[in-house]
């Protein structure tokens, strides 16, 4: 009986010592040799804990990604590595890692997206701030999933990249930068500006499309319904639309573009030439912010044809109902300089 209890007690240690042992294993080894640096850590958007466990254990954070994984799954802790650029301390022990891992703050950038920027703007923005591939986003712009989440009338991205402040992980990837500027232009078009704009006979793209011209007319909230206003007469008139914004987009599309705007760019034949073609361009010319968006639903009741800038350097136009009043208006500006 007593060899019994002896070998029954030998067997319970030597169980303990395993249990410890594995325990030790799993929560509390750590590499051999560590250099006890900092070492940068991207975990990706839909990265496995398998691709994680391997990411610390090539960084020399950790001991074994096996025994990683089963630490995280034993405290809890799968759920708690979010996406993001962390700075990470060599020779962690596992559960040392997790939990640094749990409540680092990822790396973020904040980038702002001015209202009125064209796409291909945007993306050098992003590409500079962000350290992204511009040609790849280039080529995101005609992607199918973005313009699904966009709208299904799109054929393109311009219009919904939509102007803001966001706040990015470091080493995002082009397509979620993307689709997140995208997700926020979703999130700001309401039913009730659909059904706004059903009553319009606009779909979402040629919302979009005429705020754009909005947008880029004027950045002044006191303009945006009067810009508006002329615009929706002139369509109801028939009449061409005249915006010479729609003239440099298609200078852009063609690789024209060179800052100077010259008599013989209205001559060329191009759908987004609003000074030979009728009613709204194939889609937006800039990415209009929400102010624009909404001007354009609510345009002020005038019975206003024409705007001129005043040239004073305030950004400022005058409106006018006749042409003769408009030319009026064109010759005195235009004598004006920006110092008087």
């Amino acid at each position: 009986m007593k060899r019994i209890l002896r070998t029954a007690l030998t067997a319970l240690i030597v169980l303990c010592l395993v249990c410890i042992t594995s325990l030790y294993i799993v929560f509390d080894s750590r590499p051999v040799k560590t250099d006890d640096g900092i070492v940068q850590i991207i975990i990706h958007e839909g990265s496995s804990l398998a691709s994680i466990a391997q990411q610390l254990y090539e960084a020399n954070i950790i001991s074994s990604p096996e025994s990683f994984k089963i630490a995280a799954r034993l405290l809890r802790r799968t759920r708690a590595i979010y996406p993001g650029s962390y700075m990470i301390q060599k020779g962690l022990s596992n559960s040392e890692t997790i939990e640094a891992l749990a409540h680092a703050k990822a790396i973020e950038i904040t980038v702002t997206i001015p209202e009125g920027l064209r796409s291909d703007e945007i993306i050098g923005l992003l590409s500079r701030k962000l350290n992204l591939d511009s040609l790849k986003m280039v080529d995101l712009l005609t992607d199918s999933t973005l313009l699904h989440m966009a709208d299904p009338g799109f054929t393109h991205l311009e219009g919904t990249l939509f102007p803001e402040t966001y706040r990015f992980l470091e080493n995002s990837d082009e397509f979620m930068v993307l689709a997140k500027l995208v997700e926020h232009f979703r999130k700001n078009i309401t039913s009730e500006i659909l059904e706004q704009a059903a009553t319009m006979d606009f779909n979402l793209k040629r919302l979009i499309t005429f705020a754009s011209l909005v947008e880029k007319e004027t950045a002044r909230e006191d303009e945006r319904r009067l810009v508006s206003s002329v615009y929706h007469n002139r369509l109801k008139k028939n009449m061409l639309l005249n915006c010479d914004p729609t003239v440099i987009y298609m200078l852009v599309r063609r690789g024209e573009w060179n800052g100077n705007l010259q008599r013989k760019h209205f001559l060329i034949r191009d759908p987004y030439n609003s000074y030979l073609r009728r009613g709204l361009p194939p889609g937006p010319i800039a990415n209009p912010g929400l102010a624009s968006i909404l001007a354009a639903l609510n345009p002020e009741k005038t019975e206003f044809l024409y705007f001129v800038g005043k040239n004073d350097g305030t950004g400022a136009h005058d409106f006018s109902k006749t042409l003769r009043e408009h030319n009026n208006k064109v010759n005195r500006y235009q004598r004006r300089s920006p110092s008087q």
